[in-house]
């Protein structure tokens, strides 16, 4: 008798959990990895907001960096000592945090500053000690200074102010004199009505060139005249509504041929016209 015996398919069930379970390894890695990657997202999100809240409780809610006390350095006090430009910076920063004034407000500051002021070039603001700031300013160098007896006032771009008794900011620089009459001005706006003010710094310029060995230069306002003074006796008179060259081309054809020039008192270069020459 022949007994026919099927084959068993045990193995073949074997190879097919096999290949299952290989499909659920590849299935599950997978969302292992994107686990792992957003939990080390998670991981660095949350120091860097601890690291944020240390910052931010250490600097604008800590009490002992809002300012109660404003130094100014001795450097921009001694240069120029304008006390409503110190004032208007202590409106600004007082009773501010330190690092938001310093940091974040810094700009809006200095452009606060900057259009009232424009000879300020530069703001700087520290914290020496606790509830305390120092400042320190840096100026631009005024284009010219005018003098009025005793009165200072610097010319930068098209504005001007008064520079106040012990300020060093016009120390070597040019500047030129008013006369006597217009003693009562606050400012000079109204000097420059008939010239404007970079004409008029030209015209001085000009003028000092030609006579460095100059021992006054003083400016008539309203009358567009300069008068240069030679010596304390001797002086000469130009007209700054007039070709400057011309004149001084005048002044130098006179010293080079008239003989008795060195006992001339006053020179006239511009009431007459054409190459005519008053001279006294």
């Amino acid at each position: 008798m022949i007994l026919l015996v099927k084959p068993k398919k045990h193995k073949i069930k074997k190879r097919n959990r096999i290949k299952k379970s290989i499909r659920k390894t590849k299935l599950i890695y997978p969302k292992l990895n994107f686990s792992v990657k957003w939990l080390w997202v998670f991981f660095v999100v949350i120091i860097f907001v601890y690291w944020l809240f240390f910052i931010i409780k250490n600097t604008i809610f800590k009490a002992e960096n809002y300012i109660e006390q404003i130094t100014y350095s001795k450097y921009s006090v001694d240069m120029y000592d304008n006390p409503y430009l110190y004032k208007k910076i202590s409106e600004l920063i007082k009773y501010e945090n330190f690092f938001v004034v310093a940091k974040l407000k810094k700009l809006d500051i200095e452009r606060s500053i900057k259009s009232e002021f424009p000879i300020v070039e530069d703001v700087h603001i520290i914290q020496p000690q606790k509830y305390t700031a120092s400042v320190q300013l840096d100026f631009y160098e005024p284009d010219i200074v005018v003098q009025l007896w005793e009165r200072k006032f610097w010319v930068f771009w098209d504005y001007n102010f008064e520079i106040f008794s012990g300020n060093k900011i016009w120390k070597n620089m040019f500047f030129v004199e008013l006369p006597q009459y217009v003693s009562g001005i606050d400012s000079l706006d109204g000097l420059f009505f008939e010239i404007p003010e970079t004409k008029f710094i030209q015209d001085m310029e000009v003028i000092s060139q030609w006579f460095p060995w100059y021992y006054r230069l003083v400016y008539l306002p309203w009358s567009s005249m300069t008068v240069v003074f030679i010596t304390d006796q001797k002086r000469v008179y130009l007209n700054n509504q007039n070709s400057l060259t011309w004149q001084i081309q005048n002044y130098s054809l006179l010293k080079k041929y008239y003989q008795d020039f060195g006992k001339i008192k006053i020179i006239d270069l511009w009431s007459l016209e054409d190459d005519k020459i008053i001279v006294r």
